[in-house]
């Protein structure tokens, strides 16, 4: 008897009902979670479709006693992680590829040098995160750039928040490295 007292007790989660749902519910997380992961706004459309083209093969493996971000995020990782291994076999488009700013004030205002120092660094993270896996830029984006607290990404990597702070530290490890590289490479003359 304890036993079904329990089992009424838990509140059961529902499995979504098809890919249309899950894209109503989860297309802003999945197109942000795609940004955080340095797809190419040139590319981005196509990699979200590619998502949930996985999602709709892999609905019927999906576990209810999984957050359904969680879920998403794996599949995200994925298909990010295949998008940059076969980015070799694309076409670039001359886009400089750089952060996209968020909501600014117009910089007619500035001075002409600072707008140029921030443009080259823009262009200096994005190459530096452009270097480092997936995984820990995702995660260094969604702490440092979104700042977004430890607890949120712990809900949306599915993931206790222990776990969280030694990827953040693991990514800090990893930024820093490449960071030192370029750093080398400036004092050098900027020759590799």
């Amino acid at each position: 008897m304890r036993e079904i007292a329990i089992a009424l007790s838990v509140p059961r989660v529902e499995r979504p009902a098809n890919a249309g749902e899950v894209y109503r519910s989860h297309a802003n997380f999945v197109w942000v979670t795609l940004q955080r992961m340095g797809v190419r706004e040139s590319d981005r459309e196509d990699v979200f479709q590619d998502v949930f083209i996985v999602v709709h093969q892999r609905l019927h493996t999906y576990d209810p006693a999984v957050k359904l971000g969680a879920w998403l995020f794996g599949i995200c990782l994925r298909v990010v992680s295949n998008y940059r291994r076969n980015a070799w076999r694309r076409v670039e488009t001359g886009q400089d590829g750089t952060l996209e700013a968020r909501a600014q004030p117009p910089e007619t205002a500035r001075h002409p040098d600072d707008n140029l120092a921030e443009r080259e660094a823009r262009a200096r993270l994005q190459a530096i995160l452009d270097e480092m896996d997936v995984e820990k830029r995702a995660v260094i984006v969604m702490f440092e750039i979104e700042e977004l607290p430890c607890d949120e990404i712990a809900s949306i990597l599915g993931v206790p928040v222990g776990t969280v702070y030694s990827r953040i530290h693991a990514a800090h490890a990893q930024f820093e490295k490449v960071l030192a590289r370029y750093r080398a490479r400036d004092a050098r003359g900027g020759v590799k």
